[in-house]
């Protein structure tokens, strides 16, 4: 019990269960309304299928004005075919055809041409022009010359002489107009048109409502705001629900108002949904949150966690260390800070390290040409005394033979400090344009003895194509041959030795691999320095000198190594621009 209270109290001072305790103590109060959102919600669901409602009905009660259309070209087309073949082209109504159409609801018959220019009318309009797009072809607008007026029908379109002429049969909306659709009881239906007032109700489904009611100021003045419909859920004093639909005319004007009304006491009222349904949201809500808490929570914790893992292992000196950085928000940000944090400190190492080696060289170089001065003279002197000493006639053998070792110990210190000046104070390297695989296959031919004697088997891999690189053919000769004989060292039982050169970018690629034991983490950032050797009689000179030859073409030298595996030594060149 005591060990789970104890886990209890670190979750709970974990981030994880201090984001889940944040969570759910935020959500109260919000979850606390969750009924309320909801209902208010489903009223919002209610009021946008209410309007979604309204306003196709509005468009089918502005598309009943098209079902007198068929009626009213019937009309049209029994005027032309009483008067075609006439001389005159302009068909024109005789008093026995405006009589059947005035008996049956048609009062204006216009003629004109396909420019809606007026060529005859029984009344004297002087412009007419159709409106668009709800009622395109059906409702037209007339200017009479004391008013206008809005009329509905159905058109004939004739030829005659070579023109086109159109026949127009309709009838005015006014109070009086389509009165099979008083027969609607639910809804208000309502026409308004442009007068110079303000916009005026001409016809109302509803017979309390007097013709000549404004549109009110409120709707005007949003729909002369461009707006495509308004809906008020409060017409009325709350008694309606209306959605207002602007008709207009080719020119886009706005010169009349389509409304539909429908009762607010026809649509349930929300707040009389059963209480388990509020008790339910409520609990739906915490669940919802506490599952929120969890996520988000999971969601923090892990990246941050294995931030902490990233940063110990950068103490720790492993700057190879990368984290997960998937994602867009700020723990994402912070992981790819981090990775490239690690990315700079990696290289800030490797740039210290290659700064500690040159200085060493430096030291080297200032040391080895003080000591070759200090050492080589009395080197000689000893080397001479020697040799006349061992030339006297009254030696013996034994003393011969002593005198013999202190020549050869000489001729190898010697040797040892020419190889100290060598690398302390090169010569100038010569440069020109060569390729390296020539100075790989001078190293592979001079070797091939060794390699067979230590029973190795070399592979060269070409990949680089024509590349060609400027550098001194000696000095990469000598570098090769280093790590050449390296490998020869490492694999003394036998292996498999790799030489592959392949262009990237604007450098060459030269790499070394052997099958060795490989070189263990804790000193392979050492193998370059001066003197530094695993070998029992080795100078340390080798791999040093392979990093100066680097050095002096610009260029450089890296080691990858997998204990029991191998190593891999790379030498990386700029390319010559003539390649």
């Amino acid at each position: 019990m005591k060990e789970d209270r104890g886990k209890l109290r670190r979750w709970l001072a974990s981030i994880q269960g201090k984001l889940i305790i944040a969570s759910l103590l935020i959500s109260l109060v919000p979850t606390s309304i969750a009924a309320d959102l909801t209902v208010r919600l489903i009223t919002r669901v209610v009021n946008n299928d209410v309007q979604s409602f309204l306003h196709e009905t509005s468009v089918l009660f502005l598309n009943s004005f098209k079902e007198s259309q068929s009626e009213a070209a019937g009309l049209a087309r029994f005027l032309y075919e009483q008067k075609r073949g006439q001389a005159d082209p302009v068909i024109r109504a005789d008093a026995a055809f405006l009589h059947l159409a005035q008996t049956l609801g048609y009062a204006v018959v216009v003629v004109s041409d396909k420019d809606h220019h007026i060529l005859y009318s029984n009344y004297p309009v002087r412009h007419i022009e159709p409106l668009s797009p709800e009622i395109k072809n059906t409702l037209y607008a007339l200017q009479l010359p004391d008013s206008n007026q809005v009329m509905t029908g159905g058109t004939f379109d004739y030829e005659a002489s070579g023109a086109n002429y159109e026949i127009l049969v309709g009838t005015w909306l006014d109070e009086n107009f389509i009165e099979n659709l008083q027969s609607i009881t639910t809804f208000d239906l309502r026409l308004y048109y442009r007068r110079p007032a303000g916009f005026q109700m001409i016809y109302s489904s509803r017979s309390d409502t007097a013709s000549g009611t404004p549109l009110p100021p409120a709707v005007t003045a949003e729909l002369q705001g461009g707006a495509e419909s308004v809906y008020d859920p409060q017409a009325e004093d709350g008694g309606y629900r209306v959605l207002y639909l602007p008709v207009k005319n080719t020119r886009g004007e706005t010169i009349g108002v389509m409304s539909s009304g429908l009762k607010s006491t026809e649509l349930p009222s929300v707040w009389d949904l059963p209480i388990n349904i509020l008790v339910t949201v409520f609990a739906a809500g915490l669940g919802l949150t506490t599952i929120a808490g969890l996520f988000v929570s999971r969601r923090l914790s892990k990246p941050l966690r294995a931030l902490a893992t990233g940063v110990k292992s950068i103490i720790d000196g492993n700057f190879d260390h990368r984290v997960d950085a998937t994602g867009k928000d700020e723990v994402a940000e912070l992981a790819r800070v981090f990775n490239h944090m690690a990315e700079r400190l990696g290289h800030l190492q490797s740039l210290e390290v290659d700064l500690r080696r040159r200085d060493r060289l430096s030291a080297l170089g200032e040391v080895a040409v003080g000591i070759a001065h200090e050492v080589r003279n009395p080197l000689g002197t000893i080397k001479t005394s020697a040799e006349l000493v061992r030339k006297g006639d009254n030696q013996s053998a034994a003393d011969v033979k002593l005198l013999g070792y202190v020549i050869d110990e000489v001729r190898r210190i010697d040797g040892l400090i020419e190889d100290f000046l060598s690398f302390a104070r090169p010569r100038e390297p010569v440069r020109r344009t060569l390729s390296f695989a020539s100075v790989v296959e001078r190293v592979a031919t001079l070797c091939e003895p060794e390699l067979s004697r230590h029973d190795i088997v070399l592979t060269v891999r070409d990949d680089s194509g024509d590349t060609t690189i400027e550098a001194d053919e000696d000095h990469l000769f000598q570098a090769c041959l280093n790590l050449l004989l390296n490998a020869i060292d490492a694999m003394n039982k036998g292996g498999r030795l790799t030489i592959h050169l392949v262009r990237q970018d604007d450098w060459l690629r030269v790499a070394f691999s052997d099958t060795g034991p490989g070189i263990s983490k804790d000193i392979i950032d050492k193998i370059f320095d001066p003197f530094f050797t695993t070998k029992p009689r080795g100078t340390g000179l080798g791999l040093a000198k392979v990093f100066s030859v680097m050095e002096n073409h610009r260029g450089r030298v890296e080691c990858q190594s997998r204990p029991g595996v191998g190593a891999t030594f790379t030498l990386i060149l700029p390319i010559s621009k003539r390649t």
